[in-house]
């Protein structure tokens, strides 16, 4: 199944390295947006968001990330600060250290897509999960 993306980074070249990661991936980014606003109208669209912490309009992650939680998207913060979301997930997946490598990206995809489609596996490396996993059964 594809899914669909929406990746909430001001900085564009991280935004545009996650977009050909998430494309190469065979998915697709329904928008790159900077701030809360811009990410608001992207959503409704969206099945999966990689949301940065700190963002254009301030440190207006976490409160995106409740949002987008409420909307039935799947959220992973992608962020230098991974210490910001410590205690404050938002009811997010995890967090992920930046920067992130070409194989780090492609791993964290296929992580949010096989949790989206309910294949519960052990998480990439360097990602930290906020949810816990099913007992396996």
């Amino acid at each position: 199944m594809k899914y669909r993306f929406l990746i909430v980074e001001d900085s564009l070249l991280l935004a545009m390295d996650l977009d050909e990661a998430v494309t190469r991936s065979g998915h697709e980014v329904v928008g790159i947006a900077p701030d809360v606003k811009v990410a608001l109208n992207y959503a409704q669209d969206a099945d999966i968001a990689f949301v940065d912490v700190r963002l254009a309009d301030g440190e207006t992650g976490p409160q995106l990330a409740r949002s987008l939680v409420e909307r039935g998207i799947l959220v992973i913060f992608v962020t230098g600060n991974p210490t910001l979301v410590e205690g404050r997930d938002a009811g997010a997946l995890g967090v992920i250290a930046k920067p992130l490598t070409n194989q780090a990206a492609s791993d964290v995809i296929q992580f949010a897509v096989d949790w989206k489609n309910g294949l519960q596996r052990n998480p990439p490396a360097r990602l930290k999960l906020f949810r816990p996993m099913a007992p396996a059964a």
